[in-house]
C-alpha cells in the first residue's frame, strides 16, 4: 500500500509533487528577481516550467527553471530594461491621478486610467512567456508581442486583470508574494498556450523539413 502511494507514477504522489513544485518555483522566481533587472528571465523560467512540468508531465522542474533562466538571461534583462522605465511612467501617472481623485471628475479620470492600464499590463504578460518558447532578440520580441496583444485583445485584457489583481493582493498582504507568482503563471498557461500552439506547430514543422 505504502509503495503504491509513494510510487512516482501514482496520481496522488504526482499531484503532491506538483503542488510542492509550485511553491518552490515561486520562491525561485522571487530570489532570481531580487536584482530587478532579472525579473524578465525569471518570469520566462517560471512560465516555461509551469507549462511543461505542472500543466504538462515533464520532470526535473528545478533543472528546467534554471536552464530556462540561463538561456534567456541576455534578452530577458535587455527587455526588462526597456519596459521598466515605461512601467515607472505609468505608475507615476497613476499616482498623480490618484491624488486628484478627490473630486468627481478626477475620480472618473482615475477609474478610466485604471481600465486603460489593463492593456499595457496585459501586453506585458506576453513578453516573457513568448521568450521562453521562441527565439527572439529584444526588438523582435517587443514588436511580435504587441501584435499578439492586439490580435487577441480579450485575452490581453484578461491577462491584465489577473496580473493587476495579483499585484493588488500583494500590496495588501505582502506574504502572498510567496505563492502568487506561481498562481499567475498557472492561470496564464492555458490562455497563452492556446495562442502559441499554431506557432509552435509551425516551428516544429519547419524543423522537421530541415
Amino acid at each position: 500500500m505504502a509503495g503504491g502511494i509513494f510510487n512516482p507514477e501514482n496520481g496522488i504522489y504526482r499531484f503532491t509533487e506538483k503542488l510542492a513544485d509550485l511553491v518552490i518555483l515561486s520562491v525561485f522566481w522571487l530570489v532570481c528577481s531580487i536584482p530587478v533587472v532579472t525579473i524578465g528571465p525569471a518570469t520566462a523560467a517560471l512560465y516555461n516550467t509551469v507549462a511543461r512540468c505542472i500543466w504538462g508531465n515533464e520532470r526535473n522542474s528545478w533543472g528546467m527553471f534554471f536552464r530556462t533562466f540561463r538561456n534567456n538571461i541576455k534578452v530577458g534583462v535587455l527587455t526588462t530594461l526597456v519596459i521598466l522605465p515605461v512601467a515607472v511612467v505609468l505608475v507615476f501617472i497613476q499616482g498623480l491621478l490618484y491624488r486628484t481623485a478627490v473630486e468627481q471628475v478626477g475620480y472618473v479620470l482615475y477609474i478610466a486610467y485604471q481600465v486603460f492600464l489593463l492593456l499595457p499590463v496585459g501586453a506585458a504578460c506576453y513578453l516573457f512567456p513568448v521568450l521562453s518558447r521562441f527565439t527572439f532578440q529584444t526588438g523582435g520580441l517587443l514588436v511580435n508581442c504587441l501584435k499578439l496583444a492586439v490580435a487577441h485583445l480579450p485575452t490581453t485584457v484578461l491577462l491584465g486583470v489577473i496580473l493587476s489583481l495579483a499585484v493588488w493582493a500583494c500590496s495588501i498582504l505582502p506574504p502572498l508574494m510567496a505563492v502568487l507568482p506561481m498562481v499567475v503563471a498557472w492561470l496564464q498557461v492555458p490562455l497563452l498556450e492556446r495562442i502559441f500552439r499554431p506557432y509552435i506547430q509551425e516551428q516544429r514543422g519547419e524543423s522537421e523539413d530541415v
